[in-house]
């Protein structure tokens, strides 16, 4: 409250109390915002006030988690929060705290090795933070302090400060902009460093600021900033400027995204930009991005916390049965307790416990202490592996794969449900306009040239000279209705020097934009720019000048876009354009019939449609309207709503003028790419916003639908119950034939039926179907569809692709997140968990890189728990034969460095460079990523048998060395009997050995590294071995033991025969698995080509004679359809090809083909495809079934 002394009593000035009840019910409604005054100046009238202002964090950027205080104690907490680190404390902790059967060193040594390796290697990380945070911190700014530009650090600056940034300089917080030196009032920026789009971008600041561009001006300059409290969205930005002349006289002005300065972002093509400071620090949208993270967790990581629970359990067990065993060999009548102990009946609680205690020290090795940070480091790793891979390179765009999340490695090997956004993932995002309606006419672009479309295709196009009537008035909305940048010689345009149009060149943020002015500009309608808010466009050879009122931008609720212009002989237009499904219905007049049926035949063709339309407007609608948006716009609460509504309500009543089509090619390689993804086992929906013909169109050329599929289709449900009823429609089909192929359709309004009222009847209908089309959908409902699936009772894996905004909640939502590098900004590249630039290399990132993730993983994780139980059972055996006592079989020293040295090194060479099959065989061989789905290597039955395995080593190395024992009393060659160390040096010696070489029984790719790293650890073993025991250390019980073994011949006998023997059913179940692997793929590799034999459809035909395509030489590196274009080009007989086509159009089988169907059959049909092959078609089946 804003108080005045009054003859020294406090009192409230009624002037005061107008002004604070204003701001507080202005704000009221707006609790999240805050309150700046620009250049910490108050509004005239308060200077007798005292105001306690708002305080804000100051602009220290701070990205480091430790300082020199508090690293120790918060890197130890963090480390102590997982729950093996914890365990292993706690172990240590019981060591010290009894009288322990080993060294404490043995936990304690391990233990404090891990946990300093993992503290060095983040303290090394949060030190390069420290110095990147200091350069940030320390670089010198430009702030107005009392009318005058200082040079402050970065770190000093503070909310409300007047910021200086000159061009090719980085924004140092979060500014709203006050002036630039463009008289216009606008800068261009580049937002690479915030999400990767490294095209300008337009910003601006409001009409009553642009003016003050010195220091000195600002000294006269009194305005206040209320806007919405930080924010992590880059794309969202609420706020209103008050600027003050006197008490009376204020204006405001809204505040939105194109007003807002982002820090990290840096300001191109401009000589310089005042803003104010409005965020810094922790609260500027780039730190708040910083910490926006979610966790995902994969397949295996879930697997490997139940094997941890399992092994815990057993822990339990072994612990309660050894101590009840003690009991029991101590109450025995025959045994009894041994003469040399004392004789002590009684049985305590305490007692009880401390042995508990003791046998949870002997047993506890059991849990693998180093299996995290192995796995980490194998992640980690691995991953880099990725992004160096040069197969994923595309040089088009210079762009390697992308890596932003390790933990998720082995889960592109677990992938069963993928869904892709359509444009600019399967496609290539590089529209090029093709055709175009006008006033229900067909035009199309012909060397240049707009040309009318005749009725008879047998006529050629008339081209259109003259431009009149609805012709000029939808070439002029498309090249006025837009929001794109117009370069001149490879620099922005500008007023003076826009005249000369040959160099133009057009920068847009969407490619529909940029592709409808370029064919403008091809067309004779030339967009020079925007300057001063006036678009200038020569239209028949003469200069036009058209004044920009408002923009209404495009949303993907009104699925739109429109300007709202005054033309030269100031009439007052609307001008629209966006998706057929929402501006037609705005639409009152024009031939709406005609540019339906002409969108649908546009459609069928895979083209892209935009709906045109105009509106005049009286001056009086417009005055109305610039007042509601003036409102709307400066409203702090639910402004995209009020702002919504607006808009929708002057965009009513308009004139159809038309539409446009535009192409966007596939990419190449995807057709490939389906295909080979549906032979691995992976369902792919295509989840899109585009309208239903495009889509089904695209699914067709790209191979996600298939001719001989049963196209089944859920769209325009208006109600539950019709979705409900068509939905029985479809079950019933299916349930009569089960066997057919069934292709799906749904449409974004049924999909609100069906996702919320009829979910399992939806979920068994889609898990029927090969493949599935959701087409107009919002963002929200792509991400509802993959948790749909995601959730569903089958808990399969899914993966989601895609390369713009709209795709981030989906990408999110997946268990993978993949993201394509293309031309729709980065954020779907930012939220992803992997990303690439093209939509075949997905193929490699799945067959290969997941294959041999999961494979590496899955045996690393199950080997680590293998060779401890193989490790730490023959010590529940000595136990038995110790009489219980908490006798440790093996010395401290093996106990201490059994995980972290003797058995680390190969498997962990191995989790990075393991090639279970070759590269080639896995893209080749698609099938082979349905073995590893469902995490089939890492399921309860081939978790048994790595743990039947380690009892059968256990027993081998324990049971076959106190044989030995037994009947060898004297195996040394001086007569020496082994002793209780040489009996346990003996057991470890081969266990080592064993554990070891089973690794080696699982390599199928030995490298030169894998060599060394198994030779170094055996070696290593006995180097630290001979080191050990060959010093008399202080009370070294080991002293000389290893020397003793090593120098009895029987010894290495004895381990030879044990090594055979353990390993023996290892191998031979490793042959077994090799003989039902190659008989498996034998099999499913005639059950491919069976059907060649049995099917009669042509296109089957065609299909599986796809090697001989891709073998034949001049067609290597093209998709198949090129290839069956280039070889009916190549065909001797490729005239009777063409005269096919033609004839083809009149042959009742052929009628409704499309013209590739009709190329396909004319291959078919053509005698010199065998010629060539020089094969029948028989021969050649048998052709290919030889070559299997």
């Amino acid at each position: 409250m804003k108080l005045k002394s009054n003859d020294g009593i406090f009192g409230l000035k009624l002037k005061n109390i107008r002004r604070f009840i204003g701001k507080a019910s202005s704000r009221k409604s707006f609790s999240q915002s805050r309150l700046v005054y620009v250049g910490h100046k108050h509004p005239p009238g308060s200077e007798d006030e005292v105001e306690v202002e708002e305080r804000f964090p100051d602009n220290t950027i701070v990205t480091s988690k430790y300082t020199i205080w508090n690293f120790i104690p918060k890197n130890l907490y963090e480390q102590f929060r997982r729950i093996a680190n914890f365990y292993f404390l706690c172990i240590a902790v019981i060591q010290l705290s009894i009288n322990s059967p080993v060294s404490p060193l043995t936990s304690l040594a391990p233990l404090i090795f891990v946990v300093t390796i993992t503290a060095v290697k983040q303290g090394y990380e949060d030190w390069l933070r420290h110095k990147a945070d200091r350069i940030v911190n320390h670089m010198h700014v430009r702030v107005i302090r009392n009318g005058k530009i200082t040079r402050t650090r970065s770190q000093d600056i503070k909310v409300g400060d007047i910021v200086k940034v000159k061009s090719d300089e980085e924004f140092p917080c979060d500014l709203v902009m006050l002036s630039s030196s463009n008289t216009e009032g606008v800068c261009y920026i580049t937002t690479a460093n915030l999400d990767g789009e490294t095209n300008l971008k337009v910003h601006e600041c409001l009409p009553e600021t642009r003016d003050y561009q010195t220091a000195e001006s600002f000294s006269s300059f009194c305005a206040s900033i209320e806007c919405e409290e930080p924010t992590a969205n880059l794309y969202t930005f609420i706020g209103r400027m008050t600027c003050y002349k006197n008490i009376q006289e204020t204006s405001i002005g809204s505040l939105g995204p194109v007003h807002l300065l982002l820090k990290g972002a840096r300001l191109k093509n401009t000589n310089f930009v005042y803003g104010c400071c409005v965020y810094t620090g922790p609260e500027t949208k780039l730190s708040l991005n910083l910490n926006l993270t979610y966790n995902k967790f994969s397949t295996v990581e879930r697997s490997m916390n139940k094997f941890l629970i399992f092994f815990l359990v057993l822990l339990v067990v072994e612990v309660s049965l050894a101590t009840g065993m003690k009991y029991f060999y101590q109450n025995d009548p025959v045994r009894g307790i041994p003469w040399y102990l004392p004789v002590d009946d009684s049985i305590s609680a305490k007692g009880v416990l401390s042995d508990l205690l003791v046998f949870v020290v002997l047993f506890n090795y059991i849990i693998p202490i180093s299996l995290y940070v192995t796995i980490e480091m194998v992640k980690f790793t691995g991953s880099l592996f990725l992004t160096w891979d040069a197969e994923l390179y595309d040089s088009s765009s210079d762009e390697y794969a992308k890596c932003n999340s390790s933990d998720l490695n082995e889960e592109l090997g677990q992938v069963e449900y993928l869904f892709t956004d359509k444009t600019g993932t399967l496609t290539e995002n590089d529209m090029v306009f093709r055709h175009c309606s006008i006033d229900a006419v067909k035009y199309t672009e012909y060397s240049g040239m707009l040309c009318k479309v005749s009725e008879s295709q047998q006529r050629s196009p008339e081209p259109l000279f003259h431009y009149v009537g609805a012709v000029e008035s939808f070439l002029l909305v498309l090249a006025v209705c837009n929001t794109v940048q117009t370069f001149n010689n490879g620099t922005l345009s500008q007023l003076n020097n826009f005249h000369n149009s040959s160099n133009l060149e057009y920068h847009a943020s969407s490619p529909d934009e940029k592709a409808l002015v370029d064919a403008c500009w091809r067309l004779g309608v030339i967009l020079h720019g925007v300057f001063n808010d006036t678009y200038y466009v020569t239209f028949k050879g003469k200069l036009h000048k058209f004044e920009r009122l408002h923009i209404l931008e495009f949303d993907f609720n009104r699925k739109c876009m429109s300007v709202i212009i005054r033309n030269e002989e100031g009439n007052i237009y609307l001008l629209c354009k966006g998706a057929e499904s929402t501006v037609v219905k705005k639409c009152v007049s024009g031939p709406k019939n005609d540019t339906l049926t002409h969108v649908n035949d546009y459609a069928l063709e895979g083209l892209r449609i935009l709906v045109v339309a105009h509106k005049q407007l009286s001056e009086a609608e417009f005055q109305n309207f610039d007042i509601k948006i003036k409102t709307a716009r400066a409203e702090m609460v639910n402004r995209e709503e009020k702002v919504l509504r607006v808009f929708e309500e002057i965009e009513q009543n308009m004139t159809l003028l038309g539409a446009t089509a535009v192409e966007d090619r596939l990419q190449d390689g995807v057709c490939d790419t389906l295909s080979a993804l549906k032979e691995a086992g992976i369902k792919v929906w295509v989840l899109t916003g585009d309208k239903e013909e495009t889509a089904i169109n695209i699914s067709y050329l790209s191979g996600h639908f298939q001719k001989d599929m049963e196209l089944l289709k859920l769209i325009c449900q208006r109600t539950s119950s019709q979705c409900h009823r068509q939905l029985n429609k479809i079950k019933i089909l299916m349930e009569k034939e089960p066997i057919k192929s069934y292709a799906l359709v749904v449409d974004g309004l049924t999909l609100t039926f069906l996702l919320s009222e009829l979910r399992d009847e939806f979920y068994k209908v889609c898990c029927q179907c090969t493949g599935v089309l959701c087409c107009r959908m919002s963002p929200i409902q792509k991400a509802e569809v993959v948790k749909f699936i995601k959730n569903g009772s089958e808990k399969v894996v899914t993966a989601a692709i895609g390369d713009g905004a709209n795709d981030v909640s989906m990408i999110q939502e997946a268990h993978v997140g993949l993201g394509i590098i293309g031309k729709e900004g980065r954020q779907a590249v930012r939220c992803s968990d992997f990303a690439f630039a093209r939509f075949r290399f997905l193929l490699r990132v799945l067959l290969v890189h997941g294959h041999y993730y999961y494979i590496r993983i899955s045996t690393l994780v199950q080997y680590f728990f293998y060779k401890n139980i193989a490790f730490i059972i023959p010590q529940a055996y000595f136990a038995s034969y110790s009489a219980f006592s908490s006798q440790p079989i093996y010395h401290s020293f093996y106990l201490m460095f059994y995980n972290i040295f003797f058995t680390s090194l190969p498997i962990l060479v191995f989790g990075l460079t393991e090639q279970h099959l070759s590269q080639k065989t896995l893209l080749d061989k698609p099938h082979l990523y349905r073995n590893i789905r469902r995490n089939a290597k890492m399921t309860k039955l081939q978790f048994t048998k790595w743990i039947i395995q380690g009892f059968w080593h256990s027993l081998v190395l324990y049971f076959g060395t106190h044989l030995f024992w037994i009947k060898n009393t004297s195996c040394f060659l001086d007569g020496q009997s082994l002793g209780l160390w040489s009996f346990g040096t003996s057991v470890f010696h081969i266990l080592v050995l064993i554990v070891n070489l089973k690794l080696c029984l699982h390599t199928r790719y030995w490298t030169k590294l894998f060599l060394f790293s198994l030779l170094a650890t055996i070696l290593g073993f006995m180097g630290f071995n001979f080191l050990y025991s060959g010093v008399m250390w202080h009370s070294n019980t080991m002293f000389w033991v290893y020397m003793k073994l090593l120098s009895s011949p029987s010894f290495w006998l004895l381990s030879i025969i044990l090594i055979v023997t353990a390993l023996l059913p290892d191998i031979l179940i490793l042959l077994m698995n090799e003989y039902s692997f190659s008989h498996r793929n034998m099999f499913d590799r005639s059950k491919k080509y069976s059907s060649i034999n049995s099917s009669t459809t042509e296109t089957t035909l065609l299909v599986n004679r796809r090697p001989l395509i891709t073998r034949k030489e001049g067609f290597q590196g093209d998709d198949y359809k090129t290839r069956i274009k280039q070889m009916v080009q190549s065909s001797e007989s490729s005239e009777n090809t063409e005269d096919f086509l033609l004839e083809s159009k009149s042959k009742s089988r052929y009628q409704g083909d499309d013209q590739q169907t009709r190329i396909r059959k004319a291959v078919l049909h053509t005698p010199s495809w065998f010629a060539e092959t020089k094969s029948t078609e028989q021969e050649e089946i048998k052709m290919l079934e030889t070559e299997l």
